[in-house]
């Protein structure tokens, strides 16, 4: 017995899976994005069955990288993120190019290492806005290169646990390469106030984003996708101590909620009654003509800002390392950090973050006030 389902997805176009079963073998179950694919595989599958040799090591020898990755994007990537998603076919086309036409019981752990070593001289590339690709004379980051195994690796595993067509996967024998992320670079309050008075000058929207990352140690995508729904104006314990940062769905996967800084705080409620009212459900704060993130404010005019304020090898990421830093001269306790960092704690601990935020209010108030000394100096003087 056999039959197909369609399934329409988002995108507007279908889906077959197909699917056979026959008296004493295990069902067998495909999906494929034409209807003459489908029908075909339910013939071939069903002629297999009776012959006796479907069997993992079989389906193995059988199906090839670009039919397995082919399957892992229709099932399983519709699950991830969208930012996920172009990360995913991205480096899967890079895989497809290189082993899709192996079977996928022909994978060996050499022809692994080979694509990891081909990977660290890959040149990095850099789409244009006319849709054309830049290729720079740098290497792909050995914690990109670590990526691509790992995408990779996914996509193996999905066969050891949810297709049962490998025993063990190839990926887990492929040594990753050393990394290190190790960076101590964070600016001096002079460099702070230089920095923050140049964008105020150069664009008030990335002024805010410097603003927001300095203040609350949050990372440039967590900054980007805030919404006016994530600033909480009205949390409050006192007149002095009010307004809460919402930073939803992490890079650790958790919610985060961190008190806003006094300057902070009139900053961004006086940018938000000066700026147009906006009627979209997902209202970013920053965001471009289209409606998303503004990425360009942090991707492309952020370096240039820095490198009008001569500071040297500074990333937007180390606004991060800049808060931590002074959280730690200033004796702010670790296990504080760790929270207003959003690094992994006890999902337990988790549930209650909000409730038990307001208490980090004196470490977001103390390290703000050090960190804009001399920024507020200058600019009331």
């Amino acid at each position: 017995m056999s039959d197909i389902q369609r399934r329409k997805k988002k995108n507007g176009e279908y889906s077959y899976t197909a699917r056979v079963r026959i008296k004493g073998f295990p069902s067998q179950t495909m999906t494929f994005s034409k209807l003459t694919l489908a029908k075909e595989w339910i013939k071939k599958t069903e002629t297999q069955l009776q012959q006796g040799l479907i069997n993992p090591a079989y389906n193995a020898q059988q199906r090839t990288i670009k039919e397995i990755i082919e399957q892992w994007e229709m099932n399983e990537l519709p699950k991830r993120k969208p930012k996920a998603q172009e990360e995913f076919k991205m480096i899967l086309a890079w895989f497809n190019n290189e082993i899709g036409a192996y079977s996928l019981a022909g994978i060996t752990t050499e022809i692994l290492v080979k694509c990891r070593d081909k990977l660290a001289q890959k040149k990095k590339q850099i789409p244009m806005r006319n849709g054309k690709i830049k290729v720079t004379n740098d290497t792909l980051a050995p914690s990109t290169v670590n990526k691509y195994l790992t995408y990779m690796g996914v996509v193996f595993e999905y066969c050891v646990s949810d297709l049962d067509i490998l025993q063990v996967n190839p990926m887990s024998k492929v040594r990753k390469l050393s990394v290190k992320n190790e960076r101590k670079r964070y600016l001096q309050p002079k460099e702070i106030a230089n920095l923050l008075e140049k964008c105020k000058q150069v664009n008030f929207e990335l002024y805010l984003c410097v603003l927001i990352a300095l203040l609350t140690g949050a990372r440039k995508s967590e900054v980007l996708n805030l919404t006016w729904n994530d600033i909480d104006f009205e949390y409050t314990q006192s007149n002095d101590n009010k307004g809460m940062i919402k930073f939803l769905e992490t890079k650790n996967g958790d919610d985060k909620f961190i008190p806003i800084h006094p300057y902070l705080y009139n900053e961004l409620l006086n940018y938000k009654q000066k700026a147009i009212v906006r009627q979209l459900k997902n209202d970013y704060i920053f965001k471009n003509e289209e409606g998303k993130p503004k990425e360009s404010l942090i991707g492309k005019l952020f370096p240039k800002v820095v490198k009008q304020c001569d500071i040297d090898d500074f990333r937007f990421h180390d606004l991060r390392h800049t808060h931590a830093s002074w959280e730690a001269m200033g004796g702010v306790p670790q296990q504080m950090t760790q929270k207003l960092l959003g690094h992994r704690t006890s999902q337990m601990t988790n549930r209650y973050s909000h409730m038990r935020a307001d208490s980090l209010r004196p470490y977001v108030n103390n390290t703000g006030d050090v960190l804009l000394k001399e920024f507020i100096k200058t600019s009331t003087g």
